[in-house]
């Protein structure tokens, strides 16, 4: 292997964290140590019709990797738009919203936490990576309505919660 095509692989190999380099090369190299984060935010994927609009919105929030607002009109790819606002729900009051085919569309209202907590543990194998998630979802009581150019909507969500979640990625080598 060339000097060029090692390279490529150590630095392949130390963007996905898998440590896995071909036999051919004569290079070893050890699986990834676990890394962990945790990560709290909300999942809101809410709908609503009214007065011949149907509108869809998803509002995420995740401490470690952003928010993301999104939302689609009439199920139509067209009159659809998102975006990464800095905040989307704080101290119980919702606020957000995108620019649709010229008009703003607007998101106003209110969650908050109620029920008991719900443990979460799940395992999967994706990428590459061994993931094991451990902790807790809470539903989200919401009322919220879309505004669109003079339309009012309102949106019933569900599912709708809270989650404060352990995740732990492990490199997987290949046999």
């Amino acid at each position: 292997m060339n000097r060029n095509a090692t390279a490529l692989a150590l630095a392949t190999s130390a963007l996905t964290g898998l440590g896995v380099v071909s036999p051919a090369s004569g290079i070893t190299m050890r699986a990834a140590e676990p890394a962990s984060s945790t990560e709290r935010g909300v999942v809101m994927e809410c709908t609503g019709s009214r007065h011949g609009l149907d509108a869809y919105a998803s509002l995420y929030e995740n401490d470690l990797y952003g928010n993301t607002v999104q939302v689609v009109l009439d199920d139509d790819p067209a009159r659809s738009a998102s975006r990464r606002p800095q905040d989307v729900l704080a101290g119980g009051v919702v606020r957000a919203g995108v620019m649709i085919a010229g008009h703003r569309v607007r998101i106003r209202g209110s969650a908050h936490r109620v029920g008991r907590r719900l443990p979460v543990h799940e395992v999967t194998d994706d990428a590459g990576q061994h993931i094991v998630v451990d902790g807790i979802h809470r539903r989200l009581a919401t009322d919220l309505v879309l505004r669109y150019a003079g339309t009012r909507v309102p949106l019933s969500c569900a599912p709708a919660f809270f989650y404060r979640l352990e995740v732990t990625r492990t490199g997987i080598t290949g046999s």
